[in-house]
């Protein structure tokens, strides 16, 4: 939730678009209201700065595209000041202390006084708008550290662990080697001589012939470079009449010809590699991150919707 204000300058000095010497009328047109507060074209632009990609600089940006990012950009701006009357309405306050503290630490950051204030030129933002926007950040990081922030420790984590084991299992695959052949939609004898072409590598393969020395020589798939290996899949890969014919296939074993309307097939199992379980240990950094994100999510989300409830929004 928190974006330090040194990015927000950083990011509005490098966009051109969203800086100028002196702030015209339009930068400080209204674009919309969020229960009277006022969002100014200055505080969109500079968000378009923050979530327009720099690669986007190396080319030209359309004009539907800058659209698109900044109808984002307001949805996101409106979102932060629901979320900052939201706050507010809750009581929670920022100290003088801890501001002049943060205020110090961005300043220190520029290096100088000098530079500091180069930056608040370049970003259209005058002292009193970098403590707004200061207050309002370390405002948002106070009310995630008390109603969003989400901390599992690893007996809480444990216990998802073992309720929802399912979710944690590695399914059975299975190592194929492969030959196709195609079926030329454009040739009224597309289906014969892909049939033909099949029977002709299975009877060579039956008569001893390396299933993978066939493949590289009759196979139109991609795989016939590596000998027709797949390497391993699992279920929902394949299309289900090559599929089913495989699993039902035991170790080394070959399928007759499998005919479909694209071409024909030939299946050979190699190997099967069953269903392993994960261990706690193995998941528990990925499960915290993901239950983490999950937790804060349905929090914030919750936040956002008892303001909109009787929110007045309007664009202009």
């Amino acid at each position: 939730m928190k974006k330090l204000l040194l990015l927000l300058l950083t990011f509005a000095a490098i966009f051109a678009y969203a800086a100028s010497d002196t702030e015209s009328a339009d930068k400080k047109s209204v674009v919309a209201t969020v229960n009277g507060t006022p969002i100014t074209k200055a505080e969109l632009d500079r968000q378009v700065g923050i979530l327009m990609p720099r690669s986007f600089f190396h080319s030209t940006v359309t004009p539907e595209k800058l659209k698109d990012v900044e109808k984002d950009a307001l949805k996101e701006l409106v979102k932060k000041h629901l979320l900052l009357q939201y706050a507010k309405k809750k009581g929670y306050t920022i100290p003088d202390s801890i501001m002049k503290r943060e205020e110090k630490k961005i300043r220190k950051a520029f290096g100088s006084d000098e530079n500091f204030e180069a930056g608040l030129k370049r970003a259209n933002l005058t002292l009193d708008d970098f403590r707004r926007e200061l207050y309002n950040d370390l405002l948002m990081q106070k009310l995630y550290d008390k109603e969003v922030k989400a901390d599992l420790d690893d007996e809480a984590l444990r216990a998802y662990y073992e309720k929802n084991r399912y979710k944690f299992k590695v399914p059975e695959k299975i190592k194929i080697r492969l030959i196709y052949t195609r079926n030329d939609p454009t040739d009224p004898k597309g289906k014969e001589k892909a049939m033909s072409r099949a029977k002709e590598a299975l009877e060579k393969i039956k008569s001893g012939e390396d299933f993978a020395d066939v493949a590289s020589k009759y196979s139109n798939a991609m795989s016939r470079i590596k000998g027709g290996d797949m390497g391993f899949i699992h279920k929902g890969m394949l299309d289900e009449p090559i599929e089913k014919a495989a699993y039902a296939l035991k170790e080394g074993e070959m399928s007759e010809i499998i005919e479909t309307p694209t071409g024909c097939y030939i299946v050979k199992l190699e190997e099967i590699s069953p269903a392993v379980q994960l261990k706690f240990e193995e998941v528990k950094d990925r499960l915290r991150k993901e239950l983490k994100a999950k937790y804060e999510k349905e929090r914030l989300d919750a936040i956002l919707e008892s303001m909109k409830k009787d929110a007045k929004i309007v664009y202009k």
